[in-house]
């Protein structure tokens, strides 16, 4: 057997749209594989990122919080400082006492936190040596610089700070229990702000008299916001390692449930594309036997000669792995690179840990040697069939044959039970993620895929039938027609990569879509405005909010919610709302609230007519009430300023007007939307596999339309001859090639408007919230889709024409 080895570079060289198709297919297939290996750990990344911004940066690393007795709080900090090697910021505060300060007495409560007055905004004095009073005992007390508490037995007065308010700086978050009052109600916190000493030496010699017997004392450990999983879990393990031996003190993790959240994500996101990837590589697989298929055409005659020559199938095979296995190799190389330079663009974090790259790299390398192994075989394959067997091959007939749709439409049967018991739910805050089935989420994957098989069979059954029918009334329909029969296979083929690239791209953009929109719209209901702040029952809308904000109240029975609005201003400030005031001024019932007779706190007796199914903070369940109807404000739980105004404006105006306000919230942060992120990180993805396919597509397109060449220029070029115009010969390319690309959108774009418009509304994580997941305007999509077809199609067209126009007819004839 002789194995020609010298002549596969050169040979090679005179087809260089072979190398550059079989370079693209290889770029693509390790692009695929490389994604779906880096997607799942970006997923991760953004998994810690996104619960990481909800938490104090100074205390992500495992901290240390205790009331000790005041007597011995500077022993145990130096013991805690010893252990952990001094790399804690360790901040001791007393409870809230009465304290004289020479003018009249008020209640206050003393601190020391290393670098305290470095981050806090002086208003009067400002040297370090003395007492640091907030703005609000130094207006109670009538507190000035230069005073010394408790007939002198406190330090003296060096400065008077502003307090220190929501939104709270990075620095303060962790000591927000500590430095923050509760000037809303004395029931529960502390009702002020912090005095705070000049050094750990003066908090330890303060007075008993308002130092007391127990003194709080936190330490946190500060370290660099982890980037990736890999991060936050080592982050977790040795703040908790350094905090192991330390007895007597509350011990917060709040890194725990963040790293177990995150692998659960980067689980989920990995289980749910695991399918879509498998089916993308055997389409690129596919796509590669296919470019091996048309290298055998255009080497037919050199290989007959080989095989006259005594080479056997395997060393043709062999000779196919030579021509073509440098692009598979550049192209697999060349995959893995834009895998990582787009990750950006198609993955939600662009933070890796250190092994991802390498595993896609290995990943990336056995797929090219699947490549190269599907070469040799498809070459090798070829040449029995051609010059062995004689014949088409009995097992690629019957493979043709059998029902793929019908297997798929079973499985998508099985998936969209899945999707109906799938049963997704969130918690409100930071906690565990629920399981997130991954056949669930390929339910309408799977329907595109019918679809597309299905469309494939029937178009394959009328191009057999196509010989019946005579259009020769218009010519260049006929032609088209004929054009399409003689090349069934490619056609079918293209139009299922088609078919499954507009339907992969319409799905994982709309169910991406619509998780994003509801989690906005969920989150806005749930928090009932943009901007919310807790106030008193007496506050009154500040001038310069109003137009843009409104005040509620909330009393709560069980679980259900009554909301006290104002209707002359809540649809200022409330989220998204559109009822008139009229139909505000009288009570009614919301959702599933019991038809009969309630006492709600504050409220008087409930028994409304009206019902509306869902509201703003209420959800489904609960009560409408407007404010003339309450005659005791007080006895409300509580109340809050509603805005549609960033949290910045809102503490501004509020602080301006003197309105005591705590317990800010905002409507980005008011839901844990980590399930709605997964599932939308996960079609994200699918969304880049759909944009791949969706160039695989075109490729195969080009590709059939290349392979024809010499058919397309005999027929054309006799066509003209006969009479046929250039501008009817291009028309007719257009509709040849424009049927496939119009039964391809269309196919695309109903199976996933079909199954996704299904699916999404079962695909809720917080179902027990509104409003429920709605599909996004295809519109935009539906217009790109077409206009990137319609700039496929013209390209392919031109292509043929200028074949048949730079042919010579004689130079056909002889071939």
């Amino acid at each position: 057997m002789q194995i020609p080895w010298r002549a596969a570079p050169r040979a090679a060289l005179s087809s260089p749209l072979t190398l550059l198709v079989g370079l693209v297919t290889a770029l693509l297939i390790g692009f695929v594989t490389a994604a779906a290996v880096l997607h799942p750990a970006a997923s991760g990344s953004a998994a810690v990122a996104y619960q990481a911004d909800r938490l104090c940066a100074e205390s992500l690393r495992s901290s240390l919080e205790a009331t000790v007795p005041a007597a011995t709080a500077s022993r145990v900090l130096a013991e805690v400082a010893e252990r952990t090697g001094g790399a804690g910021v360790a901040g001791r505060y007393t409870r809230e006492a009465r304290t004289d300060f020479g003018g009249r007495p008020t209640f206050a409560k003393f601190g020391f936190r290393p670098g305290a007055t470095d981050h806090l905004t002086v208003l009067q004095g400002g040297a370090k040596d003395g007492l640091w009073v907030p703005e609000s005992i130094a207006r109670t007390a009538d507190v000035k610089v230069g005073d010394r508490g408790l007939g002198g037995a406190l330090p003296p007065v060096t400065a008077i700070y502003q307090d220190v308010r929501d939104p709270l700086a990075p620095w303060w978050c962790s000591e927000r229990a500590q430095v923050v009052p509760n000037t809303i109600s004395r029931s529960k916190d502390v009702a002020t702000a912090v005095v705070w000493m000049p050094s750990a030496e003066s908090f330890a010699a303060l007075p008993p008299a308002v130092s007391g017997l127990q003194v709080d004392v936190t330490v946190r450990f500060p370290a660099a916001e982890p980037r990736t999983l890999d991060e936050a879990a080592a982050l977790l393990a040795t703040g908790t390692e350094s905090v192991k031996p330390l007895k007597g003190f509350r011990v917060m993790a709040p890194l725990a449930p963040v790293v177990e959240n995150a692998r659960q994500t980067a689980a989920n996101v990995r289980s749910a594309i695991l399918p879509l990837t498998l089916i993308s590589l055997l389409i690129g697989l596919a796509g590669v036997a296919t470019v091996t298929a048309q290298w055998g055409q255009r080497r037919h005659a050199e290989l007959r000669l080989l095989w006259v020559r005594g080479s056997g199938p395997a060393a043709l095979g062999g000779r196919a792995v030579l021509e073509l296995g440098l692009p598979l190799l550049l192209g697999g190389a060349a995959g893995l690179g834009a895998a990582r330079l787009l990750l950006p663009v198609y993955a939600p974090s662009d933070a890796l840990p250190p092994g991802a790259v390498p595993t896609a790299a290995w990943a990336v390398a056995a797929v090219v040697a699947a490549s190269l192994v599907v070469t040799w075989a498809s070459a090798a394959l070829r040449a029995h069939r051609v010059f062995q067997a004689g014949g088409p091959g009995r097992a690629r007939g019957a493979l043709a044959r059998l029902p793929w749709e019908l297997a798929t439409a079973g499985v998508a049967v099985w998936a969209w039970s899945r999707v109906r018991t799938s049963g997704l739910a969130t918690p409100e805050k930071i906690g565990g993620l629920p399981r997130i089935d991954a056949a669930a989420l390929a339910f309408p994957l799977l329907v595109v895929l019918t679809a597309a098989l299905l469309a494939a069979r029937l178009v394959r059954w009328g191009l057999r039938a196509s010989h019946r029918a005579s259009l020769w009334s218009t010519p260049t329909a006929q032609l088209a027609l004929r054009r399409l029969a003689a090349a069934a296979g490619p056609v079918t083929g293209v139009l299922l990569v088609g078919v499954l690239a507009v339907g992969t791209i319409a799905v994982g953009s709309g169910v991406a879509g619509s998780q994003r929109d509801a989690l906005e719209l969920k989150s806005g209901m749930y928090a009932g405005a943009n901007t919310t702040a807790q106030v008193s029952a007496d506050t009154v809308l500040p001038d310069s909010l109003k137009g843009s904000a409104t005040i509620v109240g909330l009393s709560k029975l069980d679980d259900r919610t009554a909301l006290v609005v104002d209707p002359a201003t809540f649809g200022d400030g409330a989220f998204l709302h559109d009822i008139p005031p009229a139909e505000l001024a009288t009570p009614f019932r919301v959702g599933d609230a019991p038809r009969r007779e309630v006492a709600v706190p504050g409220l008087p007796p409930l028994n409304p007519t009206a019902h509306r199914d869902s509201f703003p903070k209420v959800g489904t369940s609960g009560w409408v009430v407007p404010r003339a109807a309450v005659t005791s404000p007080d006895a409300v739980g509580s109340w809050y300023v509603w805005t549609t105004r960033s949290l910045d404006e809102l503490t501004a105006a509020l602080t301006e007007a003197g309105v005591k306000y705590r317990n800010v919230e905002v409507r980005s942060k008011a839901l844990q939307g980590l399930p709605f992120l997964t599932i939308q990180w996960t079609f994200g993805f699918v969304t880049a596999i759909g944009a791949v396919l969706a160039v695989v597509a075109a490729i195969a397109l080009l590709l059939a339309v290349e392979v024809r060449r010499r058919q397309n220029a005999v027929s054309g070029a006799f066509s003209t001859r006969m009479g046929l115009r250039p501008s009817a010969l291009l028309a007719g390319h257009l509709l040849e090639l424009g049927a496939v690309a119009v039964a391809a959108v269309a196919v695309g774009l109903v199976s996933s408007g079909v199954s996704s418009g299904i699916a999404v509304p079962r695909l809720d994580p917080a179902p027990r919230l509104t409003p429920t997941p709605a599909l996004p305007d295809v519109l935009p999509l539906a217009g790109l889709t077409v206009a990137g077809s319609a700039l496929v199609v013209l390209a392919a067209a031109w292509i043929a024409v200028r074949s048949v126009r730079t042919a010579g007819i004689g130079e056909l004839i002889r071939g």
